[in-house]
């Protein structure tokens, strides 16, 4: 890129190569915090939970309330699968990237 600048090359090379592994490592980050049960069962209060504790609470001595955990679980699940559709595009793009010269 004849005449351009640091940040201007910076901007038109090292950015657009790089985003589909910036996307994937989002993607992976959210899915690990979003599932995440220890630190949210120490950190929270009786008041507060996070998904996966709340659907760990459901569990009594009664039994197992199936019909609110499925629920639960769906309702957890939903924002994960609207995060890897709306990316899928850049993962694809960049596992494919590399393999084509």
């Amino acid at each position: 890129m004849d005449g351009a600048t640091v940040w201007g090359a910076f901007w038109r090379i090292v950015i657009p190569v790089s985003l589909p592994g910036i996307a994937a490592a989002s993607v992976l980050g959210f899915i690990l915090a979003w599932n995440e049960f220890l630190f949210a069962l120490i950190l929270t209060g009786p008041t507060t939970a996070t998904i996966p504790v709340a659907l760990a609470g459901l569990q009594s001595q009664n039994g197992v309330e199936i019909a609110e955990i499925a629920a639960g679980v769906v309702l957890a699940v939903v924002p994960l699968i609207i995060a890897s559709r709306l990316i899928q595009r850049h993962l694809v793009r960049g596992l494919t990237f590399g393999a084509i010269k």
